[in-house]
């Protein structure tokens, strides 16, 4: 026997078939004289129902649900990096995988006759979303076999900014005042004459100091360069505080599935124990039931038992009364028998 077939088809049959159906896979292992195989069956356990339907969405679907579980580590990427872009695309692209991949495993749940409601169609949600932070739970939704599963709260805490040198100014340095005078040089044109030389002072327009516009350039352009540091970093930090509130917002959607997720298990463990209490009851009337007919049945030969020795008691009296008088009539008989003798 192919113990991987059967399991394959076994945990496609829905959770109220699956004991059946696994007992009956078990005795056509052992029919087979397939030890392993029987034992290998024996030892799978029921599904729970979200469970259930993520092994038929797997069956049915299974390039869209690994197109799903490549995002993980393009979101673990985006989201350690901080790349609030990157964050919002991936994350946008997973809601709409996740949101679709759900609602068809909702509809071949239903077509299998099973009753979805919201609640487990959002229970197949935080599977498939649990696996795309949890590599463990991944492989075992890809398996087709899934049992049950432990939720995932997340991808971790986010990384601090990397530490390094400290961030540019955001505000431009401080620059010198412009030098008020300038040491005469040879080639000053514009410097007095010394004393003494006679010649006359310069009294056409006034051409500007070379040294002076380039050392107003070179403030304008460190001016400009720190401005434009400080909107860079400006930038990083929005993009920074984007990022945070995108990963904590994330993380309160999650909070909120959890909580969900939480209610909705427990609504399905009362359902359970409401139903195994139902069969309970239910077990204990047909006993109650079945006592009652032995009872009735006990009390009825009881009855016949107690007419029959009545009977017996009747006619052990007439018998005893039939044998009083015919002892009497014997002793009479006796009496005339020895007075015809006498005479």
């Amino acid at each position: 026997m192919d113990a991987d077939a059967e399991l394959d088809l076994l945990y496609r049959v829905p959770p109220a078939d699956f004991v059946a159906a696994r007992a009956a896979a078990v005795a056509r292992a052992r029919a087979e004289t397939d030890t392993d195989a029987a034992r290998r069956i024996a030892a799978a356990r029921r599904p729970t129902r979200a469970a259930w339907l993520a092994n038929l969405l797997v069956d049915d679907a299974r390039d869209e649900v690994e197109g799903l579980l490549a995002l993980a580590p393009v979101l673990a990427d985006a989201q350690r990096s901080l790349d609030g872009a990157a964050l919002r695309q991936v994350s946008a692209q997973r809601t709409r995988l996740v949101g679709a991949l759900a609602r068809r495993a909702a509809a071949l749940g239903r077509a299998a006759g099973a009753r979805v409601d919201p609640g487990l169609e959002r229970d197949v949600r935080w599977i498939l979303e649990s696996a795309l932070a949890d590599p463990e739970l991944a492989d075992r939704v890809r398996s087709g076999r899934l049992e049950r599963y432990e939720r995932h709260s997340g991808f971790g805490p986010l990384a601090e900014p990397d530490s390094g040198p400290p961030a540019p100014r955001t505000s431009p340095p401080p620059t010198s005042p412009p030098p008020t005078s300038s040491p005469p040089t040879s080639t000053d044109r514009d410097a007095e004459p010394a004393p003494g030389t006679g010649a006359p002072p310069d009294t056409g327009p006034t051409r500007p100091d070379g040294d002076g516009e380039l050392s107003r350039r070179r403030r304008e352009a460190r001016r400009r360069e720190a401005e434009r540091r400080a909107a860079e970093e400006q930038e990083r930090r929005a993009a920074q505080r984007h990022a945070r509130a995108v990963a904590e917002a994330e993380k309160a959607v999650e909070t909120a599935r959890l909580a969900a997720h939480d209610a909705d298990r427990q609504r399905e463990d009362t359902r359970d124990r409401a139903a195994l209490a139902s069969g309970r009851r239910d077990d204990a009337h047909r006993r109650v039931a079945l006592l009652t007919a032995e009872l009735t049945r006990a009390r009825s030969a009881a009855e016949d038992a107690d007419r029959a020795r009545d009977e017996a008691e009747r006619a052990a009296r007439d018998a005893a009364a039939r044998a009083d008088r015919a002892g009497e009539d014997l002793a009479r008989a006796e009496e005339i028998l020895d007075g015809l003798r006498s005479d």
